[in-house]
């Protein structure tokens, strides 16, 4: 799949997650049912999703976000982006059923751009219809800029078919006609006509266009304002700047000229969020040496000048990216010496170090975004990996109140409860609510979590010397090993259970 650049037709920011009567997708798919600041939110978790590696989860919330504004096309290339990365760690080349429940929350309109734009990202590189349909999705739901994207994909796949088709360029032509591109409407419509020359409407629709291009082009559509030929020679400059920016591959020269035209831009108006963020956008996106750093700066300074939060937590993620990229040097340094102590012991402390910061950054989005259940999720999480058990589940009851991740919610609480002495029988009922929830209890997801109830199952039974708590682990544990004879520890730990078993015998 091609990386994308950078082009959208809103304002992006957003600061955590919407209130609670915000989270359900928009599901009217009409404009004034829109809101880009909802959307927002849902595009900046979806982002430090995206950089933990919880790349479904990052999806899901891309399409969440999408549905309150599908017009944004950097959002859109984004969410590919993700996707990408998604395939590659799962290596599926399909939509999970949690993407697709995301999908089926928007209707109408909204819910086939979002259908088609997932259906799309899939084959982005070799399916002609696939990305056509996303293209006529988005023009649909006025994503102009989406549907040109896509439009163009469509065409340069189209004209690599060994078996062209008419009704292909014609659609194509009324994708790039609605987008108001017609030099691409009209070379469309001119290969349609040669594959189809006694279709006389055809021809007449590509004169038309013809004439439309020659106007569009030379300005005399802006004839009758002030300056309209001057304007065109004004706007040279920034006409190169966008099309630079559209473009899927960018050279480093070009990469430069955006950074420098953003930072000229920003100079001219440093209060404005949408040219903070774009200057901070275009850094990441060349992420020459010294980019990152530069990055972190400008987004806490611009935190400073506005009070915007979201900017602080832009800053606070560039930090975490650099503070991992460090870690990973450091761990292949010490894989590479294995008895050098003093590297072990530096590893440690990054570790240590790393775990700090991510913890002040996530209760800072909580503190600051209280309505944003996933923040508090992802809090709990981390306090769960490093120990703090008791603070963890008070986040973890209060984030379970999110419909889309209790499962998920309800099974590190149990795993919370587990790790806390005397503790089994809330471990029991909380894990038992986690599986009960489960489309697939046989996921991996299920695997794990009927591990953790054999776990807890078993150390009751050992505790309160209970028969039938012991019973349940043992056929926990067998229907695990029928499952995966080598899970974990399975075969050992069935073999205790047998032991605690025979001890318990009347």
């Amino acid at each position: 799949m091609a990386l994308f650049g950078k082009k959208k037709d809103e304002t992006t920011g957003g600061e955590g997650l919407p209130p609670d009567d915000a989270t359900v997708s928009n599901g009217t798919g009409e404009a004034d049912g829109r809101s880009p600041d909802k959307a927002a939110k849902f595009f900046d978790a979806a982002r430090v999703r995206h950089e933990s590696g919880n790349y479904e989860y990052a999806a899901q919330l891309w399409l969440q976000g999408l549905a309150w504004d599908p017009t944004d096309l950097e959002a859109v290339k984004s969410f590919w982006q993700t996707i990408q990365k998604f395939a590659e760690s799962q290596k599926k080349k399909s939509a999970t059923k949690e993407m697709l429940k995301a999908v089926a929350e928007a209707k109408g309109p909204t819910r086939r751009f979002l259908s088609e734009i997932l259906n799309a990202s899939f084959r982005w590189e070799s399916d002609v219809m696939a990305v056509l349909k996303a293209a006529e999705a988005a023009g649909a739901v006025e994503a102009l800029s989406t549907a040109d994207l896509c439009a163009k994909q469509a065409y340069g796949l189209a004209q690599r078919d060994k078996k062209p088709r008419k009704d292909v360029f014609v659609r194509l032509m009324e994708v790039f006609r609605q987008t108001n591109n017609f030099k691409l409407a009209v070379e469309s419509g001119e290969i349609a006509r040669q594959l189809d020359p006694s279709d006389g409407e055809l021809q007449a629709s590509v004169r038309n266009m013809m004439a439309q291009q020659t106007m569009s082009a030379g300005g005399f559509d802006q004839a009758g304002e002030s300056g309209g030929f001057r304007r065109n020679i004004r706007d040279a400059q920034k006409q190169a700047e966008l099309e630079a920016s559209d473009r899927l591959v960018r050279t480093d020269e070009e990469k430069d000229k955006l950074v420098e035209a953003a930072k000229r831009d920003l100079d001219a108006n440093p209060e404005d969020p949408t040219l903070i963020e774009r200057y901070g956008s275009e850094l990441l996106k060349r992420n020459k040496q010294g980019d990152l750093i530069r990055a972190m700066n400008h987004y806490l300074q611009a935190y400073q000048r506005t009070r915007q939060y979201r900017f602080r937590q832009k800053s606070g993620e560039i930090q975490l990216r650099l503070m991992r990229q460090n870690l990973s040097r450091q761990q292949k340094l010490a894989e590479q010496n294995p008895d050098d102590i003093d590297i072990k012991s530096k590893l440690e402390s990054m570790q240590k170090e790393l775990d700090r910061i991510e913890t002040e950054e996530l209760r800072g989005r909580v503190e600051n975004y209280p309505t944003d259940l996933p923040a508090k999720f992802e809090l709990g999480r981390k306090l769960f990996d490093i120990g703090q058990y008791d603070e963890s589940i008070a986040l973890f009851q209060a984030a379970q109140e999110d419909p889309k991740n209790r499962g998920q919610v309800l099974a590190y609480m149990g795993r919370a409860f587990q790790q806390l002495d005397g503790w089994e029988n809330e471990a029991i009922q909380t894990l038992r609510n986690a599986i009960d929830m489960l489309p697939d209890p046989k996921s991996d997801l299920g695997l794990e979590l009927r591990y953790d109830l054999m776990l807890a199952l078993y150390a009751k039974g050992k505790r309160d010397r209970e028969r039938s708590a012991a019973e349940e682990a043992d056929q926990l544990a067998a229907g695990i090993a029928m499952q995966r004879f080598n899970y974990r520890d399975i075969r050992e730990r069935r073999g205790s259970i047998k032991s605690l078993l025979d001890e318990l015998k009347d």
